[in-house]
């Protein structure tokens, strides 16, 4: 098997044919057999996400999404699963919030809050329930 090519694609939706083969004249849906294929794929992806699109562009789109999880369910390793101080001390930190600004929301002081980001207190059933309502994430998480 010869080595996949980076594809060049349109670089703004609005360039985006609207029939299903013209969008094969792109980038062919098949079996994605390593990353930069996969790439090739999830930048067409990334590019559609959130528009508005026509059935033709729809099917396409789902056809893609589908072979894109096939490759990565056979070839990426599953994430390893956080203990509930650490995946949200991470979540925190990628949305900016600071622990007291977390601890206000969720009504603990700032120590409280520092104790329970660094695993020396277990979140207890109120401190789950208003995390998840007031980061709107699943509550599942952080049990």
């Amino acid at each position: 098997m010869k080595n996949a090519a980076k594809t060049s694609t349109p670089t703004s939706f609005p360039e985006f044919p609207k029939n299903y083969s013209a969008l094969c004249a792109i980038l062919m849906p098949r079996t994605i057999h390593d990353e930069i294929e996969l790439e090739n794929v999830t930048d067409i992806i990334d590019l559609m996400a959130g528009h508005e699109l026509t059935e033709d562009q729809a099917d396409y789109l789902n056809t893609l999404a589908t072979l894109a999880a096939d490759f990565e369910d056979q070839n990426v390793p599953a994430l390893q699963k956080l203990a509930p101080h650490e995946l949200l001390t991470a979540h925190l930190g990628n949305i900016g919030m600071s622990a007291s600004k977390w601890g206000e929301l969720i009504g603990i002081d700032r120590s409280t809050a520092s104790r329970l980001l660094r695993g020396e207190r277990r979140l207890n059933a109120t401190h789950i329930r208003n995390t998840a309502k007031a980061l709107a994430i699943a509550p599942e998480l952080l049990i």
